[in-house]
């Protein structure tokens, strides 16, 4: 069997940990960066091709598509869905996931529990809604990753300088409700229905992010029943075999903050011992996996 990685132009640790798992299990492993990939349509025919090498020969397709190139990615996936290739990602996650957002209201509207949240364009909106919200709040752009693009404002008046800088730059306001805990959440890794890795991520001092791209530290953690469930249904919900799915306990029970196509696991497999890459390649590997179309999604 042949596997095609798709990823960014310079490798991260998952890329690297993916090629070092891969070749254990599948014949012929490629990595294709994706701006280095054409797509050419003739005649009837689609054509995907990374320099001499037709992407849809290969048995399997695994993408790792950073927000970066999301338009481009969502395109890639679409072909290769509508030639009969099995993904573990459907083309319209890669949208949905990195808009985080559209990813509450699409987990809102499945009856996933997430944090009350605002979103508009203008200041004056949003303003009357400050007079109800308990602070602090959480601010955000609708794109980032490793917890960039999250603020927090103490007060209404920091709110309010922070959404007009937003403002000026013409970004949609992004306001959401703090959930109250210890400056901890945590990070469920699914892999074709089962959580294969988990880890509680608690902020360093004198910092309220709690990822790990952000200082923050991560330690082994069992996921409660209904953890667990929600990680599951948020996954299967956002048509994503492969994801991460963040979790915070609240005062009323846990809320998914957030679900990630693109996410990062070195801080899981350092904090867990567990082989995160080895799992989504025994999922990929599995035989007959790429012959059943779609399969649950």
């Amino acid at each position: 069997m042949k596997l095609a990685i798709l990823g960014p132009l310079n490798r991260s640790y998952e890329e690297i940990r993916m090629m070092e798992e891969a070749v254990k299990a599948f014949d012929n492993v490629s990595y294709f960066a994706i701006p280095q990939i054409n797509v050419e349509v003739r005649k009837g025919n689609v054509a995907l091709t990374y320099k001499t090498k037709d992407i849809l020969n290969y048995d399997a397709i695994y993408p790792r598509i950073p927000r970066t190139y999301k338009t481009f990615g969502t395109t890639l996936l679409t072909l290769i869905k509508d030639s009969g290739k099995h993904l573990p990602v459907a083309p319209e996650a890669i949208v949905q996931s990195h808009n985080k957002f559209l990813t509450l209201l699409i987990l809102h509207e499945r009856g996933i529990p997430v944090p009350v949240t605002f979103m508009a364009f203008k200041r004056e909106i949003l303003e009357r809604v400050l007079d109800d919200m308990e602070f602090p709040i959480v601010m955000k752009l609708l794109y980032g990753s490793k917890g960039a693009g999250v603020m927090f404002a103490d007060t209404k008046a920091s709110a309010i300088s922070v959404m007009d800088a937003l403002e000026r730059f013409k970004e949609p306001i992004f306001l959401e409700e703090f959930v109250k805990n210890k400056g901890e959440d945590i990070r469920a890794y699914v892999v074709n229905g089962r959580v294969v890795a988990s880890m509680k991520r608690k902020a360093k001092v004198g910092e309220m992010r709690s990822n790990i791209g952000a200082g923050g530290s991560g330690q082994a953690y069992e996921l409660t029943r209904e953890e667990r469930k929600l990680a599951l249904k948020a996954a299967h919900i956002m048509n994503m075999d492969i994801c991460g799915v963040d979790i915070m306990q609240g005062p009323d029970g846990p809320v998914v903050i957030e679900t990630n196509v693109n996410a990062q696991f070195q801080g899981l497999e350092q904090a867990t011992s567990r082989n995160v890459a080895g799992e989504i390649v025994k999922f990929l590997s599995r035989p007959g996996l790429f012959q059943q179309g779609r399969g649950r999604l």
